[in-house]
Formats: C-alpha cells, sequence, structure tokens
C-alpha cells in the first residue's frame, strides 16, 4: 500500500542495490569504460602509425572515440564528479593554452616525425588555427555544462 505521494520501491529489480554495492558497480564501470576508450585511443594509433592507413579508413573510430570523451567530461562536470568551487580566468586560459600547446605537439610529431613528407610552416599553422578554435570550442562547452551543473545544484538545494 502506498501512500499519496510515495513511489513504490520494485523489490524484484536486479538494480535494486545498497550504496557498497552500488560503490562497487560503478567502480567496475568506470575502469571497464577507461579500458574501453584506452583500447579505442590504441586501435586508432595502431591504424594510423603502425599499419600506416588513410584518416578515411578509421574516421569513424576516431569520431566515436572523440564524442565520447567530450560527453564523458561533460557529463563529469555537469554531475559535479569533477569540483569546482569557482571558475576562474586564469585557470580556463592556463587550460585552455595547455591543452593547445599539447594539440600542436601532436599535430606536429603527427605529420612531421611520423609521415615522411612532413608539413610546411604554412600548413602548419593553418592546421594550428583548427587545433586552436576546436580547443575553445571545447572550453566553451565544458564551461556551459559546469555551469549548468552548478545551477542545477543550487536548485535542488533550494527545493
Amino acid at each position: 500500500m502506498t501512500c499519496f505521494g510515495m513511489k513504490k520501491k520494485n523489490e524484484f529489480s536486479l538494480f535494486n542495490m545498497d550504496e557498497r554495492n552500488r560503490l562497487v558497480a560503478y567502480r567496475i564501470i568506470a575502469i571497464m569504460y577507461f579500458s574501453t576508450i584506452t583500447a579505442i585511443t590504441g586501435i586508432v594509433l595502431y591504424r594510423q602509425f603502425g599499419l600506416h592507413q588513410e584518416i578515411e579508413q578509421f574516421e569513424d573510430l576516431a569520431i566515436i572515440m572523440t564524442v565520447n570523451s567530450l560527453f564523458l567530461i561533460s557529463a563529469l562536470l555537469f554531475f559535479g564528479a569533477i569540483p569546482f568551487q569557482k571558475i576562474r580566468i586564469r585557470t580556463i586560459l592556463l587550460g585552455y593554452l595547455v591543452f593547445v600547446i599539447l594539440g600542436c605537439l601532436f599535430t606536429y610529431f603527427k605529420y612531421n616525425v611520423f609521415q615522411e613528407p612532413g608539413l610546411s610552416w604554412t600548413e602548419f599553422f593553418d592546421k594550428m588555427i583548427i587545433v586552436a578554435s576546436v580547443t575553445g570550442l571545447m572550453v566553451v562547452f565544458f564551461i556551459l555544462m559546469q555551469s549548468l551543473g552548478k545551477w542545477k545544484a543550487d536548485r535542488e538545494i533550494i527545493d
């Protein structure tokens, strides 16, 4: 019998776990997720540099891996798993700069060390414009998700 406003708990649910079992399940899920993303990354790098395949031959895996990683980080920010107390402009700019430098280094090594013809300086700077703009869009998206998550948590506290 349920009273008005009370929800009846499903007693026969497979996912009806106590907090301890739920934490163990979350850890297993996180480990499997991380190992899957790592394996896909390894497959993409092996196909590109080991087998010397063109990007078109494994572009679907690269897109799935990129979108999945972006959604993971966004969800972690939105639900508060990555805690940010206050957004500071200096921290955002420093993070953006670090990601742009890492993107530049990866692009340089990808085209000039692992591939024969290499890039000219104008081609390299064209790639850097792409890296800087995509990184900027990612940072703006992450800030938006973190702000929405903080707003959601504040509303839950008030209600």
